[in-house]
């Protein structure tokens, strides 16, 4: 039975998110910090599970799979301007039962702001003659641009997601409870939201379900405005397939996101206000030992990576290719898995010495 106090948090949050703005954007760090595995497959690991601490951000579901590593990610673009980390693992519980954490953290320094660079004097170039163009916010003829009133802020979030697996019924349902952070230049916003996750096998397939920001996510900024999230919906597919012959496994993934609220700036298809996105990954093992790994993730960008996995540490890699478009960059991502107990060895040994 869920805690009193974790059933508080939903009403609390439902109620406080019924009054403010409703916003498209605000949750995804939850989305884009991922591990290097799960980037390599395009994120369409709905349905995938595996024993890494990241891959409950998929689906909440996975936390009922004890994880013996604790994971860290680093991922660095535009020269260390855009930077994120992500580190996770498992506690024990009650009733051999364990909580997932895994603790994001996403930043981008030194943004420009360029609004008081316009110096909007008009045609004439000179302050408060009233001529045509004094004032209006464009860069006229005459006009000229400042770069010594050009300010620079940063943008920071931390996001803590835990998860669980809670009995209802005989149905085992995956619980993330996500707290959010969010620092805007002056800015500061407090957020909480709620995910639920299921799996099932279907015949030889595994499908998964998950409905994120359930019944809405919200954050509270300093200014007391509140601007809440709503629900998105993704249902995923796993196939997978062991050679008789030789020691390779092949996982194919697909995922499919529903969304109800325009969410996605390039949405594959749009009906209205629903917009659906769809992501692809396959992945191949060797021996338990070598991962390839391809994908196609919900921006249409070709995603691709290699594991290599002994007793004591796995290490992942992630590339992503930018959308032409965008110019926004191809970007590598790297998690190293480090097994727990040895790593608790290592520092009694330490201590003890």
């Amino acid at each position: 039975m869920i805690h009193k106090s974790f059933l508080s948090v939903i009403i609390f949050s439902s109620l406080t998110f019924s009054e403010g703005y409703w916003v498209n954007y605000g949750w995804e760090l939850f989305d884009h910090v991922t591990d290097a595995r799960t980037a390599a497959l395009g994120n369409a690991t709905t349905a995938y599970a595996n024993q890494l601490p990241a891959s409950t951000l998929a689906n909440p579901i996975f936390s009922s799979i004890p994880v013996q590593r604790v994971s860290l990610t680093h991922q660095s673009r535009f020269a260390g301007l855009f930077s994120s980390e992500l580190i996770g693992t498992d506690t024990p519980f009650r009733d051999e039962k364990s909580i997932r954490w895994n603790l994001l953290y996403e930043g981008i320094g030194q943004i420009p702001d360029t609004r008081n660079m316009l110096l909007d004097w008009g045609n004439d170039g000179q302050f408060g003659t009233n001529d045509p163009g004094e004032g209006n916010g464009i860069l006229d003829e005459g006009e000229r641009l400042d770069s010594d009133q050009i300010r620079y802020f940063n943008q920071r979030q931390i996001g803590i997601h835990s998860s669980f697996v809670q009995n209802i019924g005989n149905v085992p349902l995956g619980i993330a409870l996500k707290i959010l952070s969010y620092t805007l230049d002056d800015h500061f916003a407090l957020g909480i939201g709620i995910d639920f996750g299921v799996l099932k096998q279907v015949n030889t397939f595994n499908v998964g379900l998950v409905v994120k920001n359930l019944p809405a996510s919200g954050l509270i900024w300093d200014n007391g405005t509140v601007e809440g999230t709503a629900p998105t919906v993704s249902i995923g597919a796993h196939a997978p397939y062991k050679f008789s012959k030789i020691p390779l496994e092949l996982h194919t993934l697909f995922n499919m996101d529903l969304s109800m609220s325009k969410r996605h700036l390039d949405s594959q298809l749009r009906l209205g206000h629903i917009s659906m996105d769809t992501a692809l990954g396959m992945e191949m093992i060797y021996k338990r030992r070598l991962m390839v790994r391809m994908g196609r993730n919900y921006l249409g960008h070709a995603t691709g990576g290699l594991g290599m996995s002994w007793k004591i540490i796995s290490i992942d890699y992630a590339f992503q290719n930018s959308n032409t478009g965008t110019g926004m960059g191809n970007h590598h991502l790297v998690s190293v898995n480090i097994l727990l107990d040895w790593l608790r060895s290592v520092l009694i040994l330490d201590h003890e010495s």
